[in-house]
C-alpha cells in the first residue's frame, strides 16, 4: 500500500475554501468578532482547535502551579507588612507569565497558519 506523500496531504489539508461571489449570507452581515472564520479549511480548524485548547489547558496550569507556589510562599512569610507588600508583585508576575504564555501560543498560530 503507497502511502501518499507529504506535499499531497499537506494540499489537502491546508486548502483554502472557495468564497462564492455574490450576495453575502445572513451571518455574513452580522457584527461578529473579527477572529471568526466561518469557512475555515479542516487544517485551520484542527489548528484554530489545538490553540484553543492550548490556551485553556496551559492557562489553568500556570494558574495551579503559580497558585499553589504564591500560597506556600505566603504562609512562610511571617510579617504582615511583607505578606501585604508581596502581594502586588505576585500578581505582577502571574500576569506577565500569563501574557507571555498567551502570546506564545498566538505566533506559534501565525506561524502555522497563512494568511
Amino acid at each position: 500500500m503507497k502511502l501518499p506523500s507529504i506535499e499531497k496531504v499537506h494540499a489537502a489539508i491546508m486548502t483554502p475554501v472557495e468564497r462564492p461571489s455574490g450576495p453575502r449570507r445572513t451571518y455574513q452581515r452580522l457584527a461578529i468578532p473579527f477572529t471568526f472564520k466561518p469557512e475555515l479549511s479542516v487544517g485551520e480548524a484542527i489548528v484554530a482547535s489545538l490553540a484553543a485548547f492550548l490556551r485553556i489547558f496551559l492557562g489553568s496550569a500556570l494558574f495551579g502551579i503559580y497558585g499553589w507556589n504564591a500560597l506556600v510562599m505566603w504562609n512562610t512569610i511571617r510579617s504582615p507588612f511583607w505578606k501585604v507588600a508581596v502581594v502586588p508583585p505576585m500578581i505582577l508576575l502571574f500576569l506577565l507569565m500569563f501574557a507571555l504564555v498567551m502570546a506564545a501560543i498566538s505566533a506559534v498560530v501565525r506561524k502555522i497558519l497563512p494568511r
